[in-house]
């Protein structure tokens, strides 16, 4: 499995690369869907014992955290942008 912090660096290249709202939303579903990629991590943790379950708990929340921000304010910007295309 790839590391952590390559998938939160491939993340933010995404956004940062995503040009309109629809892209936006695919990447949202890339990572947090049902399926999506953080949300398979934060399921793995039921196997982790009790002892590394809260380290592991609070690194993949804090990844998800700067992806979720990450995304919020790129989609503001395109927001914007299309208000002001109008």
């Amino acid at each position: 499995m790839e590391s952590l912090d390559a998938l939160v660096a491939r993340a933010r290249t995404a956004i940062a690369d995503t040009r309109d709202l629809a892209g936006i939303e695919t990447i949202r579903v890339q990572y947090f869907g049902k399926k999506g990629e953080i949300t398979g991590l934060q399921k793995t943790l039921g196997t982790l014992s009790a002892e590394d379950r809260p380290k592991a708990g609070a690194v993949i929340n804090e990844a998800r955290n700067n992806v979720q921000q990450w995304l919020n304010e790129r989609k503001a910007v395109l927001e914007r942008e299309a208000l002001e295309a109008q």
